[in-house]
C-alpha cells in the first residue's frame, strides 16, 4: 500500500494525465474492500500534510484524481456463465488459481477431477480451504472428497436424511459464486446449468455469513 501512496504523491501535479504503471494497477486490483478503505484514509492523511504547502484547490483535485485511479483499477467482477460448455468450469478454475488466502466451498458434490486438482493446488499454495458437502454424495462413484480430505483439506458434511444441496463458494472473501452448477463432468459437458460470480460486497458478505453458520453446524468428515 505504501508503494501506491508514494506513486500518487510523486505524481501530485499530473495525477490525471500520468500513465499508471502495470505494477501499480496490479497492486490496486489486489486490494480488498477493507484495504481500499485504509488506502483512502492514508491518502486523506497525506492530503493534510500536503495542505501545509499546497493550495486547497490542488489538494482537492489531487484527491479526486487518486480516487478515480483507484475506482478504475479496483477489483470488480460480475459475470454470469452457462453450460453445457466450458465457461463455468474455466471461470471457477481461474478464480481458484487467483485465490490468495481463503476458499470456502459449499457444494453438493465434487466428481470433476480437474476442479479437484485445482483445489489441491490452492491447498499446496497455503490457501486455506474449507469444504461443506453432502454426506450421501461423498459415496458416489468418482467422488473426489476423500482424496481432498486425505491431502489435508478440511471437510464437513451434514448428518441428515435430506440433502446439503447448496452450490456456492466464496474466494478470498471478495468473490461469491452460486448457481445450479454441480462440480461434475456431466454438468460441464451435457447439463443446462448456470453460475453467477460477483464481487458485490453486500452479497459476498451474506454468503460468507451463511457459510460460517453452516460450518459451525456441520460435522467433520471422518
Amino acid at each position: 500500500m505504501h508503494t501506491i501512496v508514494r506513486f500518487f504523491v510523486q505524481n501530485f501535479d499530473n495525477i490525471r494525465q500520468v500513465e499508471v504503471p502495470v505494477s501499480i494497477k496490479k497492486r490496486i486490483n489486489q486490494l480488498d474492500r477493507a484495504e481500499r478503505g485504509e488506502l483512502r484514509n492514508q491518502l486523506f492523511e497525506r492530503a493534510k500534510l500536503l495542505g501545509q504547502t499546497k493550495p486547497t484547490e490542488q489538494i482537492t483535485d489531487w484527491l479526486q484524481g487518486c480516487f478515480q485511479v483507484m475506482d478504475q483499477f479496483s477489483f470488480h467482477y460480475n459475470r454470469v456463465f452457462f453450460s453445457p460448455g466450458n465457461g463455468i468450469k474455466e471461470s471457477i478454475m481461474k478464480l481458484l488459481r487467483d485465490a490468495r488466502s481463503t476458499v470456502d466451498l459449499c457444494v453438493f458434490t465434487i466428481t470433476d477431477a480437474e476442479l479437484a486438482h485445482q483445489i489441491l493446488d490452492c491447498h499446496r499454495r497455503k490457501v486455506r480451504i474449507r469444504i461443506i458437502t453432502d454426506d450421501e454424495k461423498i459415496m458416489d462413484d468418482g467422488s473426489e472428497i476423500f482424496r481432498l480430505q486425505k491431502n489435508g483439506i478440511a471437510i464437513k458434511t451434514d448428518h441428515s436424511h435430506y440433502h446439503m444441496h447448496n452450490k456456492f463458494g466464496i474466494l478470498d472473501r471478495r468473490v461469491a459464486i452460486t448457481g445450479s452448477f454441480n462440480w461434475t463432468y456431466t454438468a460441464t459437458r451435457h447439463n443446462q446449468e448456470n453460475m453467477l460470480a460477483t464481487s458485490k460486497h453486500e452479497i459476498v458478505k451474506q454468503y460468507q455469513a451463511e457459510f460460517d453458520r453452516l460450518w459451525d453446524e456441520m460435522f467433520v468428515l471422518r
